[in-house]
């Protein structure tokens, strides 16, 4: 089974706005910061960084987002 912040994690990699994640999820924005704090403290690395305004995945990011889409498509089946 899937940890439920992997959902939390791919849902902001879609979307790259902490706000429209939180909506998007039923969530409070501190919420989906709290998941992401999670992961980057369970994977020792950063996730996402700022520049200015704009959100990018890091490249850590990116490799954990294809374990993460390959895992959940797994769990489906």
């Amino acid at each position: 089974m899937v940890d439920f912040r992997i959902h939390t994690f791919l849902k902001l990699c879609d979307l790259m706005n902490y706000r429209a994640t939180a909506e998007a999820l039923s969530m409070t924005q501190p919420a989906v910061t709290q998941h992401i704090q999670y992961l980057e403290h369970e994977y020792g690395c950063r996730l996402f960084r700022y520049d200015g305004r704009k959100l990018h995945k890091t490249e850590a990011a990116e490799k954990l987002e294809a374990c993460a889409r390959s895992a959940v498509h797994n769990d489906k089946a």
